[in-house]
Order: C-alpha cells, then structure tokens, then sequence
C-alpha cells in the first residue's frame, strides 16, 4: 500500500501545488485560463496524438475495453435516471442539482488518469487512455447535455449545436488522426513526431496544476448530501461496475488495471463549465469536484491495489 501510494504522491503533490498557487495568488486567476488553453488545445492532444502514433494498437484489447467502459457508463447513467425522482426526493433537491450530480458521477478526469497510468505503465497506458477517450468521451458529453439540458430552466441547444460541443473536442480528433496514422501505416516526419513528444511532456505537469486551480477548498468544507453521494457513486461505484462488466467481457491484465484507474479517478472540472453555462447547479459541481479529489488520493491508490490483485 505505501508502494503503491509514494508512487502515486507526485500525482497529488502536483494537484496541491496547483491549488496553492492559485489560493496564494502566486499565479493571478486570470493567468490560469491561459494555462487551461494551451493544455486542453495543445499538450494533452499533443501527447494522445504522439502516443496513438507510436504504439502498438493490434496488442490491444480494444473490443473488451470498449464494451467493459461503455457498459459500466450506461449502467451508472441509466441507473441514475431511473431512480431520478427517488433520488431527489432523499438528498431533497431540485433538477438542476440533480444534473450535477448526474456529471459528478459519469464523467471522469483524464489529467489526473494519464499520469497515473504513465507511471503504472509507461506507453501502453497512455494508448489504453487515448482509446478510452475515443470512445466515452463523446457518450459522456451528449449524455451530461442531455440530462443538463432536460433539468435546467435554459434554451435547449439543437442537435446541430450539442454536436458541436461534443466533436470540437481536440482529444477525439488527437486520438482520432493519431489512430488512423498508425493502422494506415502513414511515416511521419521525424521532427515533428519530436515536437509533438516535447509538447505532450508537458501536459502531464500542466494538467495537474490545473487540476489543483480548479479546486473549491472553501465552500468543500461541508459537503452537502448530494456531494456526498455523487462522491460515492464515482469513487466507489464505477470501480464496482468497471469489475463487474469485466467478468462480463474476459478482461484482465493491464487493460483491466488501467479501466479501474478510469473509473476511479475525480470528475472532471469541465462539469463546472457546463453546469454554469447551461443552468446546473454550478457550486454542487465544484464541492463535488474538491471533494472527490481529496479523497482520491486515498481511493485510488486502494482501487488499484485491489485491480492488480485480481487481475
């Protein structure tokens, strides 16, 4: 256990120094967005399209990755909405609240997984990282619109217009290209795949600071209910599932591991963006967020001591 979490400290201690800079006012809030730009448009899909490019996609288990993400998405997610009314009538919320944590508990932060899974398993998580994007992020951001958009009191955005926020995701179309380069067999200049490896080196840091910007220290003091159960559904019941659909489909390995981490790891900050800009409950999405980051550096360590243990 204390193997497993001193490997995985930098990860946190990084999140920590992204949060006190931005508390301190060492690093101006204003600046931050600047930060979350060049990260989200240029060094993560720099590192996911250099990665797809280099490694050996045939090796991986992609059809059991695909079904095992996807099954364990649409279990929390259908779940979830069965169960709305009862849910909001036990935490006593409203639907906007009910959005948010609906985000808290589906989506997933892949700046806190890349690390982990790069230093768990260099290459090779990275891939299994880009082909989970490929594949939920797009579920993730249609299913979190839809289910904002139907509990909140703003416009409904056209299918043209969800869309669009969904497929101008740079990590779909970086994993995309970077897929299709390598399965076509298609050489690319050596410089540039250098470039592209000096940019990616430094999405990891940049993701983590970042990651600690965007915490709510203040206002996670007392979580309220909801936060609390959007925490345990994310922390504790999409590992569960993740396990579960995973006896379903025969994966084991290192894609098992690497699934876990996904499942276990924080929601993330984009929920905030949208729940703000689409009339969610914006602050829940924030606690939530503090919350679950907080506690993860004890979860997931044990998610994915638990994960090597079976696989």
């Amino acid at each position: 256990m204390i193997a497993t979490f001193e490997s995985l400290l930098p990860v946190f201690l990084l999140i920590a120094l992204g949060w006190a800079l931005k508390t301190r006012n060492i690093v101006p809030e204003d600046m931050w967005r600047g930060v979350e730009l060049i990260g989200y448009w240029l060094f993560f899909p720099a590192l996911l399209a250099d990665t797809m490019i280099r490694s050996d996609l045939t090796s991986l288990p992609l059809t059991g990755i695909t079904i095992t993400m996807i099954g364990t998405f649409f279990t929390m997610a259908v779940g979830l909405l069965l169960l709305q009314d009862r849910i909001q009538s036990a935490l006593a919320i409203e639907g906007p609240s009910f959005s948010s944590l609906f985000q808290g508990a589906i989506r997933w932060n892949g700046f806190v997984a890349l690390p982990i899974l790069a230093k768990l398993y260099g290459d090779e998580g990275v891939a299994i990282l880009a082909v989970m994007i490929g594949v939920l992020v797009p579920i993730a951001n249609i299913s979190a619109v839809y289910v904002v958009t139907r509990n909140a009191g703003t416009v409904k955005p056209t299918l043209r217009q969800t869309m669009y926020v969904v497929f101008r995701n740079p990590f779909i179309w970086a994993t995309a290209i970077g897929s299709f380069i390598n399965l076509a067999g298609i050489p690319v200049y050596e410089p540039l795949m250098t470039s592209m490896g000096m940019l990616g080196g430094a999405a990891i840091g940049a993701g983590l600071l970042m990651v600690g910007a965007g915490l709510s220290t203040h206002e996670a003091i007392r979580p309220s209910p909801a936060a609390w159960a959007g925490t345990a559904l994310k922390l504790v019941g999409m590992p569960a599932l993740v396990f579960i659909w995973s006896l379903v489909t025969g994966l084991s390995g290192t894609a098992f591991v690497a699934c876990m981490v996904c499942a276990a790891v924080p929601t993330a900050m984009s929920a905030y963006v949208m729940a703000r800009q689409m009339g969610g409950d914006a602050p829940l999405v924030a606690v939530t967020v503090t919350v679950q980051t907080v506690l993860s550096v004890i979860t997931v360590p044990l998610v994915i001591l638990l994960a090597q243990a079976l696989q």
